[in-house]
């Protein structure tokens, strides 16, 4: 059985996507807090950064090799994860790096059995509210794909199918903790491409339907789709 998309079922708790850029040294310190951290599953990848000098006086982001983690919480664990997390690594010294949390508008289904094994039916309908809520403001959906490689040509061509006009790839990590890869089939590690593709709010649902009937968990691909909202956009034609 295919897996199902679930962003806009009526029992969608409101989870959150992590985005932490950190220099590479303190790769290693990063990795065992999320595994401390009990934390089902994360995406690493590998940068430079690039920006002004002031920004990355700002951010700490500075022309040296970043490494780039993506996980997913739910929201009302997000506060205190930062907090722990900017104690563990010192986010809060300059240079070191940043961590931001933004929402997730969508969830492809083995991705959301995972992350809302642990929580409550009443946190989920409270959560849903801000959900639906915020879905109301949002124009566009960048949805997110990760994939076995070699599976990100045909993940655009069914993207394209459904609507979508483009999308760029980027190669990096699946990292799970040996208990969660284990009961999911799952290696520990596992080289991915991750695709993302900006479209219009009315054309999300059914291109993340399509991606995950033809490239979701149970094929070849072992793709797992989410979506983030998008308050503003240029450059989109």
């Amino acid at each position: 059985m295919q897996d199902s998309n679930k962003q806009n079922t009526n029992s969608k708790p409101a989870f959150r996507c992590l985005v932490i850029i950190i220099d590479s040294n303190i790769r290693d310190k990063l990795t065992e807090f999320l595994i401390d951290s009990h934390i089902p599953i994360y995406y690493q990848m590998h940068g430079i950064g690039t920006a002004s000098s002031d920004f990355l006086n700002l951010c700490g982001l500075g022309d040296t090799q970043k490494t780039i983690m993506l996980c997913f919480v739910h929201r009302h664990h997000t506060k205190m994860l930062l907090a722990e997390m900017n104690q563990a690594l010192q986010l809060h010294k300059r240079g070191t790096g940043i961590a931001v949390s933004i929402p997730i508008s969508g969830v492809q289904g083995w991705l959301y059995k995972l992350l809302n094994a642990a929580e409550s039916q009443q946190t989920e309908h409270a959560l849903e509210k801000e959900e639906k809520k915020m879905s109301e403001s949002i124009t566009h959906a960048m949805i997110v794909v990760t994939a076995s490689q070699g599976y990100s040509d045909n993940i655009m061509c069914t993207a394209r199918a459904a609507g979508a006009t483009g999308g760029t790839i980027l190669k990096g990590l699946r990292c799970s903790p040996a208990e969660i890869a284990t009961h999911f089939g799952l290696p520990i590690q596992d080289e991915q491409e991750i695709v993302a593709i900006v479209v219009p709010q009315a054309k999300k649902t059914e291109v993340m339907t399509a991606i995950s009937s033809q490239h979701g968990i149970n094929t070849p691909a072992h793709a797992v789709a989410f979506s983030l909202p998008v308050d503003a956009i240029r450059g989109l034609g």
